[in-house]
């Protein structure tokens, strides 16, 4: 760790590891962090997370400038997962905000307090007592047993084109978080390669500072002699 005070940091096994405490956390420079830590990246990368516990260290690079928190590995816990069912009601939830309690399916989110799209509301409508088709078929879902054993409803024309519509918005849904997904892992990645790029640039900056140094002590040398 050229250029700052070097201590020997006692770690949560007993270990000792070189480093540094500031504000009473010992921290690392980049790429000289001990085996048992990660960042909240590398254990969602193994399918875990922090489990509530505090960051041990601080991992450092950028001359100090940045820095990621450091959690103990075994205090990690496995990171849950949506069942399913579990996705398909986010999925549901979400599309029926897509309805309007008045004019049906929409293209945006309607208003929390009334439900009504923003072309209803601005023109002054009332919500039609009991909702719609479309807006009942949506309250049917949420109160509807889910056995897979229930007997199917009829449905009515208008329902059949209300429940297509939420399927349709619900698909728009998904499709949007895989994207937001792809996109997450494409910054990812682009975040470490800067990362390796900042850290070739401080080996090289490093490196000239000491090649400087050393001809300033030659040239010492050679005034004295």
């Amino acid at each position: 760790m050229t250029g700052r005070e070097v201590e020997w940091v006692r770690l949560w096994d007993g270990r000792r590891w070189p480093g540094r405490v500031r504000d009473g956390l010992p921290e690392f420079k980049f790429g000289q962090a001990p085996s048992g830590l990660s960042t909240r990246r590398q254990l969602r990368e193994r399918g875990l997370c922090r489990g509530g516990q505090e960051p041990f260290a601080r991992l450092t690079w950028k001359r100090d400038r940045r820095f990621a928190w450091l959690y103990v590995d075994d205090k990690a816990k496995t990171k849950r997962t949506a069942t399913d069912k579990q996705l398909g009601a986010v999925q549901k939830a979400l599309a029926a905000r897509k309805v309007c309690a008045e004019c049906g399916p929409v293209e945006h989110f309607v208003r929390t307090t009334d439900r009504l799209c923003g072309d209803c509301h601005a023109a002054g409508v009332t919500p039609t007592e009991g909702g719609t088709d479309a807006w009942r078929t949506l309250h049917g879902w949420q109160a509807a047993d889910t056995d897979d054993d229930a007997e199917d409803v009829e449905e009515s024309a208008e329902q059949r084109e209300a429940t297509a519509a939420v399927e349709r918005a619900a698909a728009t849904v998904a499709t949007v978080v895989a994207d937001n997904q792809h996109a997450d892992r494409d910054g990812e990645q682009a975040v470490d390669e800067q990362y390796a790029a900042w850290r070739r640039d401080d080996q090289v900056a490093d490196a000239a500072a000491d090649t400087e140094t050393g001809q300033e002590w030659a040239g010492l040398d050679q005034g004295a002699a």
